[in-house]
């Protein structure tokens, strides 16, 4: 993928999106030919992109807008937000229970006891 295949892509997930009623949500989006050679990363907002330094920026970026937003997570992704949310920003939203999943909260307590072992050391 390169830069100018992101709005085609973002065009058509808007489409499957709304056709099936579903937020799409603030995104990260990453551009690169594999994760050693990442060339771009943006934060797309209502259609609108932004260019930011990192995919860390823009992972960061999307999270906290989503949070500010008062916005549910995209739902093809929403258990990966949920993790980042839970164990690396420790936060609870009321959107929680809709996309609890036993799966997500065992990887998170098992992060939060690592946490919580390495900082003994």
């Amino acid at each position: 993928m390169n830069v100018n295949d992101i709005k085609p892509v973002l065009e058509s997930r808007k489409e499957k999106y709304v056709k099936y009623g579903l937020n799409q949500g603030v995104q990260s989006i990453i551009v690169g030919d594999d994760l050693d050679n990442i060339k771009h990363s943006f934060v797309a907002i209502n259609d609108v992109l932004y260019e930011v330094e990192t995919p860390l920026k823009a992972i960061d970026i999307a999270f906290k807008v989503t949070q500010a937003l008062d916005t549910k997570y995209p739902a093809e992704c929403s258990r990966e937000w949920l993790f980042l949310q839970l164990a690396v920003y420790e936060i609870k939203t009321s959107y929680d229970k809709d996309i609890s999943d036993a799966k997500v909260l065992a990887v998170v307590e098992g992060f939060s006891k690592f946490k919580i072992h390495n900082n003994k050391k």
